[in-house]
């Protein structure tokens, strides 16, 4: 009998350390199967206890699914504050997670959706619909003989790279990087000489700024920027043209490097505003910005009178002269990181 009892004993042990083994080798995969299981049977503390030791779990969909159970856990249980916080867990690891009727309860989707998610970081590549407008504004005019020019403003281009921080729901800071053609026309004439002048000049402007958005409105979402930028010439060409209305001679001179003339750095503020819309995982946003070179003017003063060609040529002498500039730009911009505003 005694053998019979220490072959049992020892067959007992034996189940008992496999038991454990085995417990301690089960995955976070078999747990919370198993807690989802016991939830569904309404052993909602038992459910907890198992979910709970898989949030710390090196695989992310695990943690991510016991967060999940857990707060379903916790609505179940009455306990609203620790199903917010095991729903901002949950959404802190995967913040573009939609709500499913089918898998999750009515009372975990009102929770999901009562919990904001801001766009942490954004980027976005801006290209212009329908081009950008340069409107010239002469502050002090310097003639070759007595005549009067007459500026006009031409459409252009603008595209770049835009990157965002959002610092809340409501104002978020922008920067980035923006190739703009700027195109003017200036005509005038001279007793029988028609004169006219086209010049198109390319930037990379950097502009800073801040955005105030409004909340959703039917999915639509309104902001207004205001900002300063700087922007660096990078060309420069002009095309002459003189008509001489006695001979129908016509001179000109096309792609003339017009770099000399200008200066090389622009500066001045932003205004604008637009509308932002969700489409997936991509806002499009529309907007309008208005550039006012308040502090710069596009003639280099020191070369005013060094090109004499110009000035007996096509008795041209350059103007003070700023460039404002009005661009409709489109842009996808894709969230790069979100940030959970938790409930206090």
């Amino acid at each position: 009998m005694k053998k019979i009892s220490k072959v049992l004993f020892a067959a007992s042990v034996l189940v008992m350390l496999n038991s454990t083994v085995t417990i301690a080798q089960e995955s976070c995969t078999e747990k919370l199967y198993r807690a989802n299981n016991l939830y569904e049977k309404g052993k909602i503390q038992e459910a907890i206890e198992i979910a709970s030791t898989c949030t710390s779990s090196e695989n992310v969909t695990d943690q991510w699914q016991a967060y999940h159970l857990l707060a379903m856990a916790y609505l179940a249980d009455n306990k609203p504050g620790d199903a917010r916080k095991a729903a901002e867990k949950m959404l802190e690891i995967n913040p573009t997670y939609e709500p499913s009727k089918l898998k999750d309860p009515a009372e975990l989707i009102r929770l999901l959706k009562s919990i904001k998610v801001i766009p942490k970081f954004s980027m976005g590549l801006a290209a212009t619909v329908g081009g950008n407008i340069t409107y010239p504004r002469v502050t002090a005019t310097y003639n070759g003989a007595n005549y009067k020019k007459t500026y006009s403003s031409k459409g252009s281009w603008q595209m770049g790279i835009i990157i965002g921080y959002n610092m809340n729901e409501i104002i978020s800071l922008h920067t980035g990087l923006i190739a703009t053609s700027k195109k003017i026309g200036v005509s005038y004439q001279v007793g029988d000489n028609n004169i006219s002048i086209n010049e198109n000049m390319t930037y990379l402007d950097v502009p800073l700024f801040a955005r105030f958005t409004t909340l959703p409105i039917k999915g639509i979402r309104f902001f207004g920027d205001a900002g300063i930028y700087t922007g660096r010439l990078t060309s420069s060409k002009s095309d002459f043209s003189r008509q001489v209305k006695n001979t129908d001679e016509t001179f000109t001179e096309d792609n003339l490097n017009s770099e000399n003339r200008r200066n090389k750095w622009e500066y001045g503020s932003i205004l604008g505003g637009g509308a932002v819309v969700k489409l997936g995982k991509v806002n499009v946003a529309i907007d309008a910005k208005y550039y006012i070179a308040a502090f710069y003017n596009m003639t280099n003063e020191d070369n005013r009178y060094k090109n004499e060609n110009l000035f007996y040529s096509y008795y041209f002498i350059d103007d003070d002269t700023r460039l404002n500039n009005l661009a409709i730009s489109l842009s996808l911009v894709y969230n790069v990181s979100y940030r959970v505003i938790k409930g206090k």
